[in-house]
This record gives structure tokens, sequence and C-alpha cells, in this order.
């Protein structure tokens, strides 16, 4: 549809200064036309949003969307189907698939897919990806990168054992040198080690990323004592960013709410969205923003966390705001109260007494717009 109009809702955007401020909203030609009271416009839609919460599309900047690595699945079960309508591929193709996972599967999703390159040629295609610096193919990647500019917004690594095997810190000091060399954020995937985390911690500088941030394996943020490591605060002061990555086995609702206490709270909310967690103990964006409201943040933080925050860090133009002129991506959703239990990815649980639910998604792609309706949530 060309046109559609949003009246009612509670806007939530506090970047643009709303604040569950009761509005309506003027959809034109894939656009927010309109942000006003009780606009008077002529719409082939009208959405009735009362009671509901309207935010811009939530954007999760970490999944795995390249279904022939072996964690993809297709870019609309990870994107639209659950409640983002954008998302980022952290690493799943290299500098040598890289073209066809753009033709096949980039170019042809409706959800808005941006790409983070792993610096291994192969990208994840048989994992250990970085076990020899055979994998890491420079040229190529810089040439890659600046080719697809348009679409690829950062790089990856894995800093974990399973990966690097006996290379340790090597390929990832060379990662945070190209990604320096051609100013292009690095997101860094810490777990288990080596290369520790307070050595992979001095690589990186400002605009970094380190995803899995609150993973609760050994050698992880907290000392023994449960304090933030100095390493990670010295990295924050240099402007690296902290990301959730839930994940299967990468996020502990133990280490967040201790890092809370030390008001070390992420920057960045994502899933690590895959095969083996869509359905659970991840199952979409909404489910781990909820995780985190239960251990202490508020709602606008955590919109704020998957909206504007990712859309300005990785220069998603129009994408992250309720702001007129900017691309109609919306989300209309509630807080629900609610008494469930719900697992973190090692096994712990937290009884939620408020969870998010998407009620709607709206989507737009050039002057089309889409209404989808699906109630997403824990589930």
């Amino acid at each position: 549809m060309k046109s559609l109009l949003i009246k009612n809702g509670q806007l939530l955007a506090p970047a643009n200064g709303y604040r569950r401020d009761k509005k309506d909203i003027f959809v034109k030609n894939g656009k927010i036309e309109k942000i006003g009271d009780n606009l008077d416009v002529e719409a082939e839609k009208v959405i009735d949003a009362e009671g509901a919460i309207v935010t811009p599309g939530f954007i999760d900047i970490h999944t795995h969307c390249y279904p022939k690595a072996f964690l993809g699945l297709d870019p609309d079960v990870l994107g639209l189907e659950r409640g983002a309508t954008a998302i980022l591929d952290a690493g799943s193709s290299g500098a040598d698939n890289y073209e066809d996972f753009r033709a096949n599967y980039i170019d042809k999703a409706k959800t808005k897919v941006f790409t983070l390159l792993n610096v291994s040629k192969e990208g994840l295609i048989r994992g250990h990806e970085l076990d020899s610096m055979d994998k890491l193919d420079e040229a190529k990647v810089k040439a890659t990168a600046e080719k697809y500019s348009d679409n690829i917004v950062g790089l990856k690594a894995r800093a974990s054992q399973s990966v690097v095997g006996e290379m340790g810190l090597t390929p990832i000091a060379e990662a945070a040198r190209i990604a320096h060399e051609i100013e292009k954020p690095l997101m860094i995937h810490v777990g288990n080690y080596p290369p520790a985390l307070t050595d992979v911690l001095k690589l990186v500088d400002e605009g970094d990323i380190i995803t899995h941030a609150y993973h609760g394996k050994k050698g992880g943020i907290l000392t023994e004592e449960g304090e933030i490591i100095r390493e990670a605060k010295d990295a924050r002061a240099r402007g690296v960013r902290f990301d959730v990555g839930h994940g299967v086995a990468s996020f502990s609702l133990r280490v967040y709410k201790q890092a809370l206490l030390d008001n070390f709270d992420c920057d960045m909310i994502s899933t690590d969205l895959h095969v083996e967690n869509y359905n659970g103990p991840v199952y979409n964006i909404a489910s781990v923003m909820s995780k985190l409201i239960n251990c202490g943040e508020s709602l606008d933080q955590v919109v704020h966390k998957v909206t504007y925050v990712p859309a300005k860090h990785y220069g998603l133009e129009g994408l992250g705001e309720l702001r007129e002129g900017c691309t109609a991506d919306l989300n209309l959703l509630t807080l629900d109260a609610c008494e469930e239990e719900i697992a973190d990815s090692i096994g712990d649980t937290i009884i939620l007494k408020n969870k998010i639910t998407v009620r709607k998604t709206i989507y737009s792609k050039g002057e089309e717009s889409e209404v989808f309706r699906k109630s997403i949530g824990n589930e």
C-alpha cells in the first residue's frame, strides 16, 4: 500500500523525544510523512493503535541468515517473522561467498539485511574459520568491503578456542588491524578461551563491538569477586560497545544482573538467532528485551538499544527513528504483566513479571508499506 494512518498510538522513541506520547503517524510512499495530533488525512488503511506502544522497527545486529552457512536460516524467518524489520548477518559469509549470499538471499528478502563480513574468506561454511592464516585474505576482504559498502557495514571475527585453534590471538589481531585500516567497526565474538577476553579487549577501539559480552563462561567479563574486569571498563572508556548476543550458549542472567549492579549495562541488544536457537531459548528480539527488562532495564532503554543506537552506529540511514522523512518501519507492541518462567542460554531461569509482545509490524520498502499481524513474544 502507498498510504497508512496509525491513530492513537503511544509513541516511544527516546532519541526523538517521544516517551509514550499519544500521537498519530501518517505513512506515505514508504516514509513517515507526518507525526501529529488527530491527523485528518486520506489513507488506504487506518490502524487504531489505542493501547499500543508504537516504536521504530527493531534492528537485530547479530543473526545468521545465510542458509549455506552451518548456522544459517532464511533472512525473513529471523527478521520480519520475528519482529525485526532490519537485521545484520554477523559473519556467516566471507569474501569468497558474499556475492552468493547477496544475490540469492539479501536481495530476495523482504527483511532489510546488512552484513558484517567475516574476516575469514570462507565465512561460516565449515566452522574453525580462523585456525589458519591461509583462511584470511586481507586484500580480498578489503576489496569486497569497499565494493559493497552499501551493504557491508562492518567486519566480524570469532575469538574462541574452537575457532582459532592453535592460532590464538593472531587472527583476531589481524582482524582488528584490517577493520581499523578500512574504518569499519569490528564485531568480535567472545566465548571459550584462549584467546583470553582481557587480551582481546586490548585490541579493540572506538566503534568496535564485543558480542556475547555477558556469556557467563570462565574468563568472562566479571572478576571472581563479581566486578567488571578493568580491561572492559578501559575499553568502554575508549568507545568500545558491548552487545548481548544471546545465542544458544552466550547469555547469563546472573552475569547481566551483576553487571547492572556495577553500572555496566549493554550498549546494544541482539539475539544471535540461528538454526539452533530460534525455537528456544532465544525465540526473537522481543524475548531478549523482555529478559533485560526483568533484570532491571527500562522499556525506554531496551527500545532505544534496538532502534536508534544500532542505526546510528552502523550508519543505517532513515532507520531507527520516529521522525518525518524516515523509512516507515514500525512496531506496535504492548508491555504485558505476566508470571512466566524463561531461561537464559546456560540453564538459569527468571520469572518474567512483564513481557514485550509485538502485535503488528509495519514494514516499508521503496514506496510500498505492508502490515504484518503477528503476536511475537516468548515463543
